[in-house]
C-alpha cells in the first residue's frame, strides 16, 4: 500500500505554500539494503508501465565508494503492486571500477548510459576513459561499451576536452537533438547526438576560474531556452548550487549565479527535471558536509521556468527528506558515521506521479556501504 505524506509526519519538513504546484511523497522505503555498494545511478520509465533503474553495484563487504570492483546493474521497479525486481548485471569490466552512472530515454524508447572506468593507480583513482551503451528493448540487451570522437583523456594539456563526469541527458524540442551535461577539469560542456547512439558532437559551456564547477544537470524549457543547475565543489556553508541559462539552445551562457538551493548550505549532485505539461521544472539537491550527520537532508525544489530565469534566488522550497538512517524507522539499522550520500534519480511513472532513488551510506568493518531508498512523488 502506497503511504502518502501530505506536508506533515514522515518527520519531514515542508514549505506547505508553494506558488508552482502542490507536492506529496509517500513513505521512504529501502530498495537495496545489503553488504553491497548500491549508488549512483537513473531512472527510465519502460514500454510496458514500469521503470527500470541502472546504477553501480560493488559487491560485498569489499564493496566502497571507489575501487575496482563496481559494475552496472539494473533492476525494474514495478509501480501497480509497488515492488522491485530481481538484480540483473549490465556490464562488468572485470578490471576497472565501472561507475558515475548517467543517462537517459529517448521519444522512441532507447535507453542510453554514460559511465567511465576509473582505476587506480599509484594510490590515486584516475579515468581511463569515458564510455556510453544503449538499449532498445527495455533494457534486455545492451550495444557497446562504444566511445565517442569528443571524449578524451582526462590529462590532456587542454582541458576543455578532458572528459571526466557526465550528468543526465534531456531533450531539446527545438533541435530534436538529445544532449548530455558533463564536466572536466572544472570546464562545463554538452556532448549531443540525434538518436543518442553517436555523441561524437562537443560544445563548451562554462569555465569559472573562482569556482569548482563539476556536477551538472540541465533541462530545455521551450523557445531556445535552456537551464543547468551545478555543485561547487568547495563544500562550504552557503556554497548552494549554481545555475547558468541559455536562451540560443546552448550557443551562449550566462555566468553562475548562487541559486538558493539548498539555503544556506552546500548542495551536492543537482537533479533537474522539467514536466513541459504543468511548465514547471523540479529540483533535487543533498547536503553532506555543512551539517552534522544527523541533519543531512534531501531537498525539492520547484519553479515555473520564468520565475527563475535572470532569478536564480528564486527557487520554490517544497520538501525536506531527513536522511533515512536519522529516522526512528532506520536510526538503528546502519551507524550513523558518514555523511548523507544523496545522489537522487528522478523519472515519471504517470501523468501526476514520480518515482524517486536515491543512496544512503555509512562505514562498516573499514569499508564504505551505501543502500538504496526510494519513495513516490506526486504532484497535484
Amino acid at each position: 500500500m502506497l503511504i502518502l505524506c501530505v506536508f506533515t509526519g514522515c518527520n519531514d519538513r515542508t514549505s506547505g505554500d508553494f506558488n508552482s504546484g502542490n507536492i506529496q511523497i509517500s513513505d521512504v522505503n529501502p530498495l537495496l539494503f545489503n553488504d553491497d555498494h548500491n549508488s549512483e545511478g537513473f531512472l527510465v520509465p519502460k514500454r510496458d508501465g514500469n521503470l527500470l533503474l541502472i546504477f553501480r553495484l560493488d559487491p560485498g563487504m569489499g564493496g566502497s565508494h571507489v575501487g575496482t570492483g563496481g559494475y552496472i546493474a539494473q533492476v525494474t521497479y514495478y509501480p501497480v503492486e509497488d515492488r522491485w525486481g530481481e538484480v540483473q548485471e549490465v556490464y562488468n569490466s572485470h578490471r576497472y571500477d565501472d561507475r558515475n552512472i548517467h543517462g537517459g530515454i529517448t521519444n522512441d524508447g532507447r535507453i542510453v548510459l554514460f559511465f567511465r572506468h576509473m582505476d587506480i593507480v599509484d594510490g590515486r583513482n584516475v579515468t581511463a576513459e569515458r564510455l556510453f551503451m544503449y538499449s532498445d528493448d527495455d533494457g534486455e540487451s545492451w550495444s557497446g561499451p562504444h566511445t565517442s570522437e569528443s571524449w578524451s583523456d582526462s590529462e590532456l594539456p587542454d582541458p576543455r576536452f578532458g572528459v571526466w563526469g557526465t550528468g543526465p541527458m534531456f531533450y531539446n524540442g527545438d533541435t530534436n537533438r538529445y544532449s548530455m551535461p558533463g564536466y572536466g577539469n572544472h570546464i562545463l560542456y554538452m556532448t549531443h547526438s540525434d538518436d543518442g547512439s553517436n555523441w561524437d558532437e562537443i560544445s563548451f559551456v562554462k569555465e569559472d576560474e573562482e569556482r569548482v564547477l563539476t556536477e551538472i544537470a540541465a533541462a530545455w524549457t521551450g523557445n531556445k531556452h535552456q537551464i543547468a543547475l551545478i555543485r561547487d565543489n568547495r563544500t562550504e556553508p552557503d556554497h548552494q548550487l549554481l545555475q547558468i541559462e541559455s536562451r540560443d539552445n546552448g550557443e551562449t551562457w550566462s555566468e553562475p549565479q548562487r541559486t538558493n538551493m539548498p539555503e544556506n548550505h552546500w548542495g551536492a549532485a543537482p537533479q533537474l527535471l522539467y514536466d513541459s505539461n504543468r511548465d514547471l521544472l523540479i529540483a533535487m539537491t543533498s547536503d553532506r558536509n555543512t551539517r552534522d550527520h544527523t541533519e543531512n537532508s534531501l531537498f525539492i525544489y520547484t519553479a515555473r521556468p520564468d520565475e527563475v530565469y535572470q532569478n536564480p534566488g528564486n527557487w520554490s522550497f517544497a520538501y525536506e527528506i531527513t536522511r533515512p538512517w536519522a529516522d526512528e524507522m532506520y536510526r538503528d539499522i546502519r551507524p550513523l558515521n558518514l555523511s548523507f550520500y544523496g545522489y537522487p534519480t528522478i523519472a515519471p511513472i504517470n501523468e501526476n506521479e514520480y518515482l524517486v532513488v536515491f543512496t544512503e551510506r555509512a562505514t562498516m568493518e573499514g569499508t564504505e556501504q551505501a543502500d538504496l531508498y526510494y519513495f513516490r512523488l506526486v504532484i497535484k
